[in-house]
């Protein structure tokens, strides 16, 4: 008895050492990797392989575990430190229903200030995919050009399905629904065109599981509720994003359904400003929180068992900072896009809706652009006679002019507003383009 009385104050001492509780409270408070023992004074008589099996097998203690699969030989689990459940809460606030920055996209979602993060989140897909793409092509398609290539024609069919998430939104997440993504996403596309999604290997431990097997673990992780309530709606997103990332849930085009899947359960869920964000990582954007280096060791991290399996907490912490970035970026374009509305309203002394607004700011951006009533239509969701009126009323009001290609009409600038146009569209992008550079935020 005293000598197992010995070993619990031996313990007890342990736990209390300084730099002990320093390494606890660097765990908890942000991203703490194995090799960062490095830079830590470690308590006397101990290795660096020591201190981090012990702080490990405290920390798996509180461990969420991920989904089950059978064909797994090892745990992958995680733990909702202090910095991931602050960082957590912050973006489910920011980001639910009727919240001021929700609401501020209802208002300017037909903006090109605004759907240019559409664009952005599309293009990130794609590069993760391992296809690249010209970004104004990709604005082009946006805006309703006729697609030429498979390429063009996967990116259309991306856009028609982003634009109908509000309605899958109202299915249950079934292998069905994952299924129609994928063949809606690829049709009219001869996938044999695209280049194959080279994926980066895993621990042997880490098997790709079979799609089937997958699956069942999406649409599990995808219920709402779940059986831990310290894995909230924001990092089960996450979760759901990491299968489609990582392994062949599908034959190809996986990133993309992922992301389909993600805006959908987001909407689901209440948190549609989620579905703006660009999900990924790409280390040469201006204002990233870690560095191509770090990034590297924190997908290393999580992909190495250190002998308790895999521990995913750095990389949902980095995940949730990276989305808060992103949501930054966002807030700071609504800001800049809510000032050029009211500049507008004020030079041209007429009133206009807030999606009369948006065709205006769009001839801010591209004074010479070519305006079509389909995809203003589809932008926001609109009757195709409405959208018809907001042109014809800015017709009227002498701020278009009127053209015919083929069968239909298309608009541009009036010459004698052109100049207004350009001045003011200079005036509050440059403005906003400024001050985002010098907080590390880039617009577009």
């Amino acid at each position: 008895m005293a000598k197992r009385r010995l070993a619990v104050d031996e313990l007890v001492a342990f736990m209390c050492h300084p730099a002990f509780y320093e390494l606890r409270t660097a765990v908890d408070v942000g991203i703490l990797l194995y090799d960062d023992l490095d830079g830590y004074d470690l308590p006397e008589g101990y290795s660096k392989d020591d201190i981090w099996r012990i702080l490990t097998a405290i920390r798996k203690q509180a461990a969420v575990y991920i989904p089950e699969d059978p064909e797994r030989a090892a745990d992958m689990w995680m733990v909702t430190t202090s910095s991931l459940s602050f960082n957590t809460e912050m973006l489910e606030v920011r980001t639910k229903a009727e919240s001021s920055l929700e609401r501020s996209l209802r208002d300017m979602q037909g903006s090109p200030f605004v759907t240019r993060f559409i664009e952005r989140t599309l293009i990130c897909g794609l590069a993760d995919e391992g296809i690249a793409v010209d970004e104004e092509r990709v604005h082009e398609l946006f805006a309703g050009a006729a697609p030429q290539t498979s390429l063009d024609q996967l990116v259309a069919n991306y856009f028609r399905l982003s634009s109908d998430c509000d309605n899958l939104a109202r299915r249950e997440v079934t292998h069905g629904l994952i299924e129609t993504l994928y063949y809606e996403l690829a049709e009219g596309v001869d996938l044999a065109e695209l280049p194959e999604r080279a994926l980066t290997p895993l621990d042997p431990r880490l098997p790709p599981p079979e799609s089937q097997v997958l699956m069942d673990l999406v649409c599990q992780r995808a219920r709402e509720g779940g059986d831990d309530m310290r894995f909230g709606p924001v990092l089960r997103i996450i979760n759901i994003s990491w299968f489609f990332r990582y392994f062949n849930v599908l034959p190809r085009l996986n990133v993309l359904v992922g992301l389909l899947l993600r805006n959908i359960i987001a909407l689901k869920w209440g948190f549609p400003v989620l579905c703006w964000l660009p999900d990924g990582f790409d280390p040469f954007l201006a204002g990233v929180p870690v560095d191509e280096t770090r990034y590297a060791a924190v997908f290393e991290h999580w992909s190495t068992d250190y002998g308790f399996g895999f521990d995913f907490t750095p990389y949902f912490e980095l995940n949730v900072r990276l989305y808060l970035r992103e949501l930054e970026r966002l807030a700071v374009s609504i800001t800049y896009l809510e000032q050029l509305n009211e500049q507008i309203e004020r030079i041209f002394e007429s009133h206009i809706n807030a999606r009369q607004k948006s065709i205006l700011a769009s001839l801010c951006r591209e004074p010479g652009a070519i305006l079509r009533i389909a995809p203003h239509q589809r932008t926001f969701r609109i009757a195709y006679g409405t959208a018809r009126t907001d042109f014809l009323d800015l017709e009227e009001k002498g701020f278009l002019v009127r053209e015919q290609e083929g069968r239909a009409f298309v608009f541009r600038a009036h010459p004698d507003l052109r100049e207004k146009i350009v001045q003011l569209g200079a005036a509050v992008v440059d403005s906003a383009e400024a001050v985002l550079n010098d907080e590390g935020v880039v617009v577009s």
